[in-house]
């Protein structure tokens, strides 16, 4: 579960980024995060991932406080959510199959099991027979795929999908958001969605949360009628 009491944040160019936020997430729900430019997107995630602390209230994720972890502890923290970007961020040198293991590598998952859930996960990602393929010898929405993957490999029960689509045309966008869809399903992931792309919002109808100026102005669910810019 996701929950943010009374937050607020600033910076200090005098930006106020957030102004007293209340939002809860529950297990298994898929969220958009929608607003214009300087609404407070992009810093609700950094205060999930904890890039960011809160100058008021309090971050919660699975009772964790976010905002009052140690900063060596943050990078312990992180490996429980799995978070996606729009610019892939696999590394260059290391194969599909190579990239998807390194994450459970890093927290010290056995080789075997490791073997095992890199090909579940390839296969639920539709990326099998490309396991032996380098970032470069994929398209964008292949490489998307992966890095979902990747996020997803051990088992977080929040992903964070920072703008996911925004490098990719409308059919590759399409088939992420059926993605998101299946990860959500199969493996009960909470998913958490910043996005800007207005025909996916109308098209993949879920609960849509829209920012402005700091401020939660609307909280549609599912098949509620939103109006934005």
């Amino acid at each position: 579960m996701i929950r943010l009491e009374n937050v607020s944040k600033s910076y200090t160019n005098g930006v106020h980024a957030l102004r007293d936020i209340n939002l809860t997430i529950e297990d298994g729900e898929f969220v958009y995060i929608i607003g214009p430019t300087g609404s407070g997107k992009s810093t609700l995630i950094k205060l999930l991932d904890g890039e960011e602390i809160p100058d008021q209230g309090r971050v919660l994720v699975n009772d964790v406080d976010v905002g009052k972890l140690r900063h060596s502890k943050v990078p312990y923290y992180r490996r429980s959510i799995g978070v996606v970007f729009q610019d892939f961020r696999l590394l260059p040198t290391l194969t599909i199959f190579e990239n998807i293991s390194f994450a459970l590598e890093v927290i010290g998952m056995e080789r075997q099991q490791i073997r095992q859930r890199v090909r579940e996960v390839l296969e639920l990602v539709s990326l099998s027979e490309k396991a032996k393929a380098f970032p470069n010898q994929l398209s964008g929405g292949q490489q998307q795929r992966a890095t979902i993957g990747r996020a997803i490999a051990n088992h977080p029960k929040e992903l964070i999908a920072d703008q996911p689509t925004g490098n990719l045309d409308p059919e590759m966008s399409k088939e992420v958001i059926e993605l998101l869809e299946k990860i959500n399903e199969k493996e009960q992931t909470t998913i958490l969605m910043v996005t800007h792309d207005k025909s996916l919002v109308d098209a993949f109808k879920k609960r849509t949360i829209s920012l402005e100026e700091g401020y939660i102005v609307a909280d549609m669910m599912k098949g509620g009628y939103l109006t934005y810019d």
